[in-house]
């Protein structure tokens, strides 16, 4: 719960397609409320993919917990299951430092941007 008259931390997450290549975009904070909404967007995706690639731009992702970073572990997991190249974009701040210290960095494809990882794809 906020005090006062600070708003509730909102998240979202759209998906659309570039191309062939289907891209969910993560804005907000991500944790353990708000982890619903990521997973009702990647059900709907892992329906709609056109590629075996779905990019997660997370470039307007403010903060995430431990709780985002088990979901996009998940993510990842249900890729190499389902033969799909699962590529993150955006990756600063918070999310960077969290990744950083677990030692996780290495374990996804990362790229800049959306163009970026399209491009290289």
């Amino acid at each position: 719960m906020f005090a006062g008259n600070q708003p509730e931390p909102v998240f979202t997450a759209t998906s659309g397609l570039h191309g062939t290549t289907l891209v969910i975009r993560a804005s907000g904070e991500l944790d353990h409320y708000r982890i619903p909404v990521l997973r009702e967007e990647l059900a709907r995706a892992w329906g709609m993919l056109r590629a075996p690639i779905l990019i997660l731009d997370l470039s307007a992702l403010t903060f995430c917990d431990s709780s985002g970073i088990g979901e996009l572990l998940q993510v990842r997991h249900q890729g190499l299951t389902e033969g799909v190249r699962v590529i993150l974009t955006g990756i600063q701040g918070n999310l960077a430092r969290r990744l950083t210290l677990a030692g996780l960095l290495p374990v996804f494809e990362i790229f800049p941007s959306v163009a970026d990882a399209i491009e290289a794809a």
